[in-house]
């Protein structure tokens, strides 16, 4: 199967996945740097203009995917009319058991979907962590004009422990709208092609990693969730979820910014992950530091103030000494 494609410079090793319009591969180049290819073929559509525009849209971002660590980095991209195929090689995403040491053609790669199926379910920490990587990485592409219209646990890789967007064959711009496209259950209702659908299919994919669920179950909680109370971050993360997934355009995020905020203060510090709103919270901050400012200058002042009265008693008592010589007169000998 290997020797129907030609990469240049690279050794297809093994197939690691198999979408509806092409393979993905395990790739070695000549300097020895493992590397992910996918292969897209032009015989898997029914016609050219969905392959061109496929072949256009990783076109485009492969100059974007390198501008936000949470997003899959495309290295090169390239294309074989005469036999009927275009592809692109991708950074490398962690082996479920090595990480980036992969030495033999055993890799199995780690997803989110990999650790929903070893762990069941996620921390809620952990979890806002995540999506916060993801939400921040969907601010950065929604900014370039592009959505990605394919989010999904298996669609997010790790990649030297760093949470990534991955298989980006469906980034297109913003706007274009195909009811054939994406993963049923994380749709937001009819395809739109806009970036909130991106932040529905966010909200899903950490509604099943926080609760071990399946997405058609949204937005019902485990029933060890009802008879104990959970804990407040996952009553944080849950509201989060509840906000992303609302089919009403007034009770959703404004944008994947908005989102990404929302998502770090799970995480905050105590001081900052009470009940308050951000705004709330970032004037609580600065009214914190100019407290502290005002009391470093009362503290320097007094210090200041102290070292002017000691310089005082120290003149008043070299003063007081003088006074207590004897005057000598004009012609007095000594």
């Amino acid at each position: 199967m290997s020797k129907t494609f030609h990469i240049p410079d690279y050794e297809l090793v093994i197939e690691i996945a198999r979408g509806s319009y092409g393979q993905v591969w395990l790739a070695k180049s000549v300097l020895g740097a493992w590397r992910a290819v996918k292969i897209v073929q032009r015989d898997l559509f029914d016609d050219s203009r969905p392959y061109n525009r496929e072949f256009n849209g990783i076109r485009f971002y492969e100059a974007v995917s390198r501008g936000h660590q949470g997003l899959i980095d495309v290295l090169h991209v390239g294309r074989n009319d005469e036999k009927g195929y275009f592809y692109y090689v991708m950074e490398l995403a962690d082996d479920q058991v090595v990480g980036q040491t992969i030495n033999s053609a055993d890799y199995s790669p780690r997803t989110l979907q990999s650790e929903l199926n070893s762990r069941e379910s996620i921390a809620a920490d952990e979890c806002a962590y995540i999506g916060a990587q993801l939400a921040d990485a969907l601010r950065y592409l929604h900014e370039q004009g592009l959505v990605h219209r394919d989010i999904k646990p298996s669609n997010i890789v790790y990649v030297n422990g760093t949470p990534k967007l991955a298989d980006i064959g469906l980034v297109a711009g913003a706007g274009f709208a195909s009811a054939n496209i994406g993963t049923l259950g994380f749709q937001a209702g009819e395809e739109t092609g806009d970036w909130r659908g991106d932040l529905y299919a966010l909200g899903k994919v950490l509604y099943e990693a926080s609760t071990g669920m399946d997405r058609n179950a949204f937005p019902d909680l485990p029933q060890s969730m009802k008879e104990h109370v959970p804990d407040e971050s996952f009553k944080k993360l849950n509201r989060i979820v509840l906000k992303a997934c609302s089919l009403d355009e007034k009770d959703g995020y404004a944008g994947a910014g908005e989102l990404t905020e929302e998502l770090e203060l799970i995480n905050a510090p105590s001081l900052f992950s009470g009940p308050f709103t951000w705004r709330e919270k970032r004037l609580v901050a600065t009214v914190f530091a100019l407290a502290l400012l005002l009391g470093l200058s009362d503290v320097l002042l007094i210090y200041v103030g102290l070292k002017d009265s000691d310089s005082g008693i120290v003149r008043s008592e070299e003063v007081a000494a003088d006074s207590e010589k004897p005057i000598r007169g004009k012609y007095e000998s000594n």
